[in-house]
């Protein structure tokens, strides 16, 4: 969907769930407030699916992948826990395999994006502090306009979720905004 910018410039946007997979929704770092975030993803993703991309990032590793030796084994690929959660495969997004905290770094998600003409990235996902915080950090640095979904979003550790918001916000310039006000922006 087309929008105007502060500059004038329309947006096109796109939708990036990042990593709503089952290691940090219900298993491996799961919790309640990520399953209530995951649930709440898919219920604005259909009602947003076949208006905008929607792009669903899994964070998703090889055997003995140097990200272990921070986190531990997890998202494993092939296995359960880097599967999309519930029914967030039902939805009509492109699936985005990732072995980085950044959805940009090893993947083809910016020529992706740039060949559909996007130039403005609703945010949403797990973890806050991490993967969110690194993608944002990405598409910053690719020249996106962003807009973070805070409620949205949260983090393996709950208490890092605001800072890294207002981190992202000082540093990147984002906007931050509730589900609930996203159709403004559409």
């Amino acid at each position: 969907m087309v929008g105007m910018a502060r500059n004038g410039e329309e947006n096109k946007s796109a939708f990036i769930a990042v990593d709503l997979v089952r290691d940090f929704v219900d298993l491996k770092f799961g919790s309640p407030e990520a399953v209530k975030v995951a649930e709440k993803n898919l219920s604005l993703l259909k009602k947003i699916q076949g208006k905008i991309p929607i792009i669903l990032t899994k964070d998703t590793h090889i055997q003995n992948d140097p990200e272990f030796r921070v986190w531990g084994e997890h998202c494993l690929e092939g296995t359960e826990g880097s599967e999309l959660y519930g029914k967030l495969g039902e939805i009509g997004g492109r699936i985005m395999p990732k072995r980085h905290y950044d959805a940009f770094f090893g993947t083809d998600l910016d020529s992706y994006l740039r060949d559909i003409g996007i130039n403005h990235l609703f945010i949403s996902g797990i973890s806050t502090d991490i993967c969110v915080m690194h993608t944002v950090a990405g598409a910053f640095f690719r020249n996106y306009r962003i807009t973070v979904l805070e409620d949205l979003c949260c983090s393996i550790e709950p208490e890092k979720h605001q800072t890294a918001l207002n981190i992202m916000k000082s540093i990147y310039g984002i906007t931050i905004a509730l589900s609930g006000k996203a159709g403004e922006f559409l």
